[in-house]
């Protein structure tokens, strides 16, 4: 089960030039299994996009990151939605890193009859989102995809 209580930590960040910066990480409370939190990531993306000055594709300062079960990526429309909203000028962010964990947790039946694609992750085509499939067990590898 994914984390349901908010936390916010700032800590100070090495950068590869010597110098130090602050960077805050958020987890905001999601009070369901569900993935009622996502447009609430997003809005208060957003919100603090335009805070910091960020406009057009100037969003870098603040990025959101959302984890997904699999049964949830494929199965939630407010999944779906944030996707294909994700380009319109007054909801665009600069872009999402979606985490998808195959947990196998929210699916009842097999994934063949649970989806029309073939990963949960298909439906970040309609968006033409890059995918990378990586096994967690090895870090390695997910340390490449970043």
């Amino acid at each position: 089960m994914k984390y349901h209580l908010g936390t916010s930590y700032t800590r100070k960040q090495k950068l590869s030039n010597g110098t130090t910066k602050e960077v805050t990480i958020t987890l905001l409370a999601n009070p369901s299994h569900l993935e009622a939190v996502n447009p609430v990531v997003m809005g208060r993306t957003r919100a603090l996009q335009h805070s910091m000055g960020g406009s057009g594709d100037d969003r870098g300062a603040c990025v959101p990151i959302i984890v997904h079960g699999d049964a949830a990526m494929a199965g939630q429309g407010v999944v779906f939605e944030q996707l294909q909203m994700q380009s319109l000028p007054n909801y665009n962010v600069g872009g999402t890193i979606h985490v998808v964990v195959n947990n196998q947790v929210g699916f009842t039946t097999t994934p063949n009859k649970g989806r029309s694609g073939t990963y949960a992750t298909d439906v970040a085509k309609c968006i033409n989102a890059p995918v990378f499939h990586v096994n967690a067990d090895s870090v390695e590898d997910v340390k490449r995809t970043f």
